[in-house]
């Protein structure tokens, strides 16, 4: 008991100290640390901190946006035929050109099919000839016998048979013609079914757009698989694409073909150039946001799809623009202002007024002032002692071009 009374004592005697301490009068020497407070003239309180200018310049409004790299296209390769995978030619990372067989599945019963029709295409041909000789007789039949109905040297019935002869022989000539081509048709079917056991890499795009990159592998060799089951994902990594999102508020100033800054922690301290290439032209229910894609050239191979990136975009150069040091804002009294140092100076003390503000732009070190229009200097350090009226000394103040 008798040690938590000693060490409550001496717990009030430091505090009493250290607040001895912060009220004794100030000797006129230096004063060091920017938070430091001292007596001044009268025993008046003054408060060290620094300054800086309120001036007028040209701002850049710069937006800044996340978002996630994706490739400039891609998509699934797949057989339109079911069967084992005999062999696959590529997987991820290999270089794709367009037109490149990629995968073989295995073909015997395609191959069969075909070697059916083929010969399926053969017994009509040669039905055909059949059909078409038969034709050539029973045409020279009836012109013998229309000559002889001429001459009266034929009956009117004999006449009517040899006719409907021919008009039969052509018109079998015209079935046997269906069905030539009926089988010729399942033939071109039975080739095209086989041809889709040869899986190649095909894609529309520019003249020069040959060549592409394997981003997955789906299935290993030996799988069966079936028709339209992917085998691999085939991407574009010479331009990627960063998808963002935006509110209404940037919505209006973003604008197709805008030139984007973009960065990556993967890539520390590289900085790459992008272009607004859509705007969709609607925002989401869910999310009152609309999707916006950057084109970036990726030539170099720098950057890759599913990084994360950070996008800054120059939404407006404001001219003669009033701006202070970003520092200077603070919030004060539940408002949001800046405390302007008095003209009225006396060596390096002054005192300050609090001023509420209403902001602008805002920059890495800069903020618009929109209202009210102000001069001279402002504090950047030392704020959270200060009130309307206080005294200040000033430790040091800091410049910016103008």
């Amino acid at each position: 008991m008798i040690s938590k009374r000693l060490m409550v004592s001496l717990g009030a005697v430091a505090v009493f100290l250290v607040v001895a301490w912060l009220m004794w009068p100030s000797d006129g020497g230096p004063v060091s640390g920017a938070a430091d407070m001292r007596g001044g003239r009268g025993g008046v309180q003054v408060v060290a901190v620094e300054t800086g200018p309120v001036v007028r310049r040209s701002i850049t409004d710069v937006a800044l946006y996340t978002g996630t790299l994706q490739s400039g296209s891609q998509f699934m390769l797949a057989s339109k035929a079911g069967g084992r995978l005999r062999s696959l030619m590529v997987d991820i990372g290999d270089q794709v050109e367009r037109g490149q067989v990629i995968a073989q599945l295995d073909d015997e019963e395609f191959v069969q099919a075909v070697a059916e029709q083929r010969a399926a295409v053969e017994v009509s041909q040669a039905q055909l000839e059949d059909a078409e000789a038969q034709l050539a007789v029973r045409r020279r039949s009836y012109d013998r016998v229309a000559d002889l109905r001429r001459r009266n040297l034929a009956s009117e019935s004999e006449y009517d048979l040899a006719r409907s002869e021919a008009d039969a022989a052509a018109a079998n000539v015209r079935v046997v013609q269906a069905q030539l081509a009926q089988r010729q048709a399942a033939l071109r079917g039975a080739e095209v079914r086989l041809s889709y056991t040869r899986v190649r890499a095909e894609w529309n795009g520019r003249g020069g757009d040959n060549l592409r990159y394997v981003g997955e592998r789906f299935v290993d060799e030996g799988a069966n698989i079936s028709a339209n089951d992917p085998i691999i994902s085939v991407i574009d990594l010479d331009a990627l694409r960063a998808v963002t999102f935006v509110t209404d508020r940037d919505f209006a100033r973003l604008r197709v073909g805008q030139v984007t800054r973009v960065r990556s922690d993967a890539r520390p301290g590289e900085e790459f150039e992008g272009r607004v290439e859509r705007i969709a032209p609607l925002l989401r229910e869910d999310s009152r946001q609309a999707r916006v894609e950057i084109r970036i050239e990726n030539e170099e191979r720098r950057l890759s799809p599913g990084f994360f990136v950070n996008v800054e975009v120059d939404v407006e150069e404001i001219e003669n623009a009033l701006v202070v040091p970003r520092d200077a804002i603070t919030r004060h009294g539940g408002q949001i202002g800046v405390f302007l140092v008095d003209d009225d100076f006396e060596g390096n003390e002054a005192e300050v007024r609090w001023i509420p503000v209403v902001e602008g732009v805002r920059t890495e070190d800069l903020v618009q002032i929109l209202e009210p229009q102000i001069d001279g200097r402002v504090v950047t350090l030392g704020q959270h002692r200060l009130s309307d009226g206080s005294k200040i000394r000033l430790v040091s103040s800091d410049g910016f071009a103008g």
